[in-house]
């Protein structure tokens, strides 16, 4: 078991934002039992998805994303019924009343994700990125489920999760997508509809390890870690520089969700070989 925020998981797995759909949480929560399941970031009001494509592979286990935060809108939540995986309800808006409007709403679930990272919609995610300080002084004000607040790989990420802790999150979410942007040398136009997208998968991992080290020397924060995850060793790494939960999106997208079972496999396999726990893994290479 591991405790995050006052809260016991069966093992470090869960599933990013942005993977599965509300319709389809019950299905894979049956069928790969993920330790939690993270919503798509939901707002006030439903969004539609940014014009296709919206979703491109440009190298082996590297994507570029624009969906745009396409989603039902926060009232859809109310459909999900319990289920054996923890649900983490990832919300975002446009403004701080917005969000504070969505978090009200927010009527189930164990822990609440705070997107103000997300770079592919103008006016949500990043957008309210400098004011991450504000935004949870407020939602901690409504609400009592433990906060996280996910943060991109900026150059000012430290400074931004002492802002996110000193207003009392109780964690934080790394990393976030990249921003970044494939031409089309045959047309020289953008291949992304929308011009630039977020870089997940294997490409940012070695950038999530040195982010979410440097934030858990710093703040020796709970830390939910992700960021190119392909494999049970990627897991681990992760977990040693400071996260107790992992984070799997890009790999269920190139792999399918039965990537979830081989990777849960391939940590329980090595803790046997070395004869460790979880709990001996956490911030091991942070201390050293």
């Amino acid at each position: 078991m591991i405790n995050l925020a006052g809260i016991q998981f069966k093992d470090p797995i869960i599933i990013s934002s942005g993977i599965v759909t509300l319709s389809k949480i019950q299905e894979v929560c049956k069928n790969y039992l993920p330790s939690a399941i993270t919503t798509k970031t939901l707002t006030l009001k439903p969004l539609n998805p940014h014009d296709p494509p919206t979703l491109v592979k440009f190298h082996d286990k590297c994507y570029l994303n624009a969906i745009g935060l396409g989603n039902p809108g926060i009232d859809e939540l109310k459909k999900i019924n319990e289920e054996e995986c923890k649900l983490i309800v990832s919300v975002g808006g446009s403004s701080i009343d917005e969000i504070m409007e969505v978090i009200k709403r927010v009527d189930r679930g164990e822990i609440i994700e705070l997107n103000l990272s997300s770079p592919n919609r103008k006016g949500y995610g990043e957008s309210l990125a400098s004011y991450v300080y504000e935004v949870v002084k407020n939602v901690k004000g409504v609400t009592n489920k433990p906060v996280f607040v996910k943060l991109g790989p900026w150059d000012n990420i430290i400074e931004s999760a002492g802002r996110a802790i000193s207003a009392g999150a109780d964690g934080l979410s790394l990393i976030n997508t990249v921003k970044g942007m494939v031409i089309d040398v045959e047309t020289f136009k953008k291949v992304m509809h929308y011009g630039t997208g977020g870089i997940s998968g294997k490409c940012i991992h070695p950038l999530a390890v040195r982010i979410i080290h440097d934030v858990y020397k710093e703040y020796n924060v709970d830390i939910i870690g992700m960021g190119g995850v392909f494999s049970g060793i990627d897991a681990i790494e992760l977990m040693s520089v400071g996260a107790k939960l992992i984070g799997l999106g890009t790999v269920i997208i190139d792999e399918g969700y039965s990537s979830i079972i081989r990777i849960r496999k391939e940590m329980e396999e090595y803790l046997k070989e070395k004869g460790l726990k979880y709990s001996d893994i956490i911030g091991v290479a942070v201390k050293k």
